[in-house]
């Protein structure tokens, strides 16, 4: 892969997208007027008020847990990793992080300060103390330890084995910075630390015959009482005052105990808790986050009647604004709810795909709008402001392709059950449907698995609609207003069919599949014109817009010319340290863009073959890259979920 003299970082404008799978991952600043969260590998800041986001980019892998200091000065992530590598824990600088937001320069950097190194495989939980002179990580199942580091300087303290079991969630107390609480499967420990010594006591609590997996921890304000949520749905109450460090032949004479558990369980446990303070009796509520509920327990562990909320997916993060108006709650589905704690009532405050992403285009001509594809559904956004306009669900189902025609009458797409749906861009209503289109493998998520629409006049019918599968086959299909019918069917390819593309004027496309061959065809006939041959899996091709070459990428880490007239290769350029994905190419066909697996967008001089530009932020692959009309963005999507928007540079 060479690169250009001027090769450019590409300029993260906009990310679209929420990890609700991260315990905690939606929080509060204590300055209240933002609100941070991870996306992949890196950490979205986002201003309440006026919507401007800062990035911060240094993991390598997955945002796995998050945190930030009380006085609004640190904030600390940790990741996933491979096998025995060990995962990162980041402390940046919130204060510059909160500044690059507000001053509109979101990917400005000099945020970062310390990046530790001490867990194999994951970190589970990071937190600061009460005065963010100390930091805590914990380590995942792999590594189970938990560590106390100097946040100014950046280094480690003590450590010690976080328990015999794994190790879940841990906490520093809210007003001391010597003492923290740490629980997982079947425990709770209450940590004094020493400093000067220095070194770190654990002291288990008293569980009788309990024995719970403990997945939260939420601590009461003046440090009395610590409430768990479980797998199994309760809220267990422990009183956590413990002896101070003594020595060997001393016995304890407090240990924490459990106090109480709620009767009421939660459906599917409960991933979220956080403690309330009733301003008018002072007593202590809590919030707990079952699967689509929130529900508020009293002090004496009853549900309040009255009090509850209804959101989508199983509740992952609760975060009290500063305010104490109300609270903001992530669920596993992505969606990020504010509920006002007066009325209880749910508020949508953003919106995300939760699962991998397949497919994105652009209306033809317009800049201000693009489709994405997923599990389950299709979703609308608006490119300028960053949000979600229009959602079409399909229970159970994959959309594996998208496209549009050419007056943007239809949203074109196929699914993994082999169907073709058009549905109206306005309304999302059902437009019709082709059935059995392919043959439908639902695990393998095959169906219908490339297809374009031809530049016919969709608005003087008949068009067409070329369609590839799992299967093999390429299939032409008549649209008119009343039906649609197969034109013809080709069965030349032995493999998946991954992309297809149509000329200008529809007499030619060109079908990419998994067994290494890209067949060009005569759409009139339904006959093969030409072939082109590599030992690769072709994962997309596209026509240069003179049509005199056409340019494919595929798992050989390769970008590949072809001559249009008789297919033969012209041109061979390494791509990237991973499979390519996904390419596409200005109007003018002097640049072009590729995404990899190798989580990378680049852009390309095609003429020279140099890269100009490189955009880093997924942390999966890169499922597909577009131009946005106007040539002023890319937009690429990946398999975390993720819609990332990018200035051209």
């Amino acid at each position: 892969m060479a690169l250009a003299d001027e090769c450019k970082e590409l300029n993260l404008e906009s990310v679209i997208g929420f990890n609700g799978e991260v315990p905690g991952g939606l929080q509060y600043t204590s300055c209240g007027g933002y609100v941070f969260y991870p996306l992949g590998s890196i950490i979205v800041v986002r201003n309440i008020s006026t919507g401007k986001q800062a990035f911060l980019e240094a993991h390598t892998d997955s945002v796995s847990c998050i945190c930030a200091s009380k006085d609004n000065k640190y904030l600390a992530s940790g990741q996933e990793s491979y096998g025995t590598t060990k995962a990162d824990v980041m402390v940046w600088d919130l204060q510059q992080t909160i500044k690059n937001c507000d001053e509109g320069v979101p990917s400005a950097g000099g945020c970062l300060i310390h990046r530790l190194k001490q867990h194999i495989g994951k970190v589970q939980a990071v937190d600061f103390s009460c005065d963010a002179k100390y930091l805590l990580t914990l380590g995942g199942q792999d590594d189970n330890d938990l560590v106390v580091w100097d946040v100014e300087g950046g280094y480690g303290i003590c450590g010690s084995p976080a328990a015999k079991d794994s190790a879940l969630c841990a906490k520093w107390l809210n007003n001391r910075n010597d003492r923290l609480v740490t629980s997982g499967n079947f425990h709770l420990k209450v940590w004094q630390v020493d400093i000067n010594a220095p070194r770190i006591h654990a002291m288990d609590a008293k569980m009788g015959s309990m024995q719970r997996v403990m997945q939260c921890i939420s601590i009461t304000a003046d440090d009395e009482y610590a409430y768990c949520g479980t797998k199994t749905g309760e809220v267990l109450q422990f009183r956590i005052d413990r002896d101070p460090i003594q020595s060997y032949n001393d016995p304890d004479r407090i240990r924490p105990t459990m106090m109480g558990y709620t009767r009421e369980r939660m459906s599917r446990g409960v991933k979220s808790v956080a403690c309330v303070v009733n301003p008018s009796t002072g007593n202590t509520n809590v919030l707990a986050g079952g699967d689509g509920s929130i529900t508020f327990i009293n002090p004496k562990l009853n549900i309040i009647t009255g009090k509850s909320a209804k959101v989508s997916g199983s509740v992952t993060s609760l975060s009290i604004s500063p305010s104490g108006m109300g609270f903001y709650a992530g669920t596993s589905l992505s969606q990020r709810y504010y509920i006002d704690f007066k009325t209880f009532n749910a508020e949508l405050r953003g919106t995300c795909h939760y699962g991998e992403i397949y497919d994105v285009k652009f209306p033809r001509g317009c800049s201000d709008l693009f489709i994405t594809a997923s599990s389950q559904d299709i979703r609308v956004w608006n490119c300028r402001l960053r949000q979600e306009l229009l959602r079409i669900q399909v229970p159970n189902l994959t959309c594996n392709t998208i496209d549009m025609t050419p007056s943007g009458g239809a949203i074109v797409s196929g699914w993994s059950d082999g169907k073709i749906r058009a549905f109206y861009p306005e309304s999302g209503k059902l437009k019709f449907v082709i059935g059995e289109a392919h043959l439908a493998n639902v695990e393998a998520a095959d169906g219908c698995t490339a297809l374009c629409v031809c530049n016919d006049d969709d608005l003087s019918p008949p068009w067409r609609i070329i369609s590839g599968g799992g299967d093999g086959r390429v299939r032409i299909w008549k649209v008119t207003n009343s039906h649609q019918s197969m034109l013809h069917s080709m069965k030349e390819h032995r493999g998946r069919v991954n992309s297809i593309v149509c000329n200008r004027d529809g007499t030619q496309a060109v079908s990419a599949s998994a067994d290494g061959s890209c067949i060009v065809w005569d759409t009139e006939k339904g006959l093969r014109i030409n072939a082109l041959f590599e030992p690769t899996i072709f994962r997309h091709v596209l026509f240069h817009p003179d049509e005199s070459q056409y340019l494919t990428c595929g798992s050989n880490f390769k970008i590949s010319y072809w001559d249009s007239y008789d297919g033969s290769a012209i041109r061979v350029i390494d791509g990237g340290e991973a499979e390519m994905t996904s390419l596409d190419i200005t109007a003018d066909g002097d640049k072009f863009a590729s995404g990899s697996g190798d989580k990378t967008v680049k852009v390309w001089s095609y003429d020279d073959g140099l890269v100009l530009g490189i955009g880093q932020g997924h942390s999966g692959a890169i499922q597909k890259v577009a131009f946005s009309p106007d040539e002023s963005t890319i937009v690429s999507v990946g398999t975390e979920g993720g819609i990332f928007i990018w200035g051209l540079p």
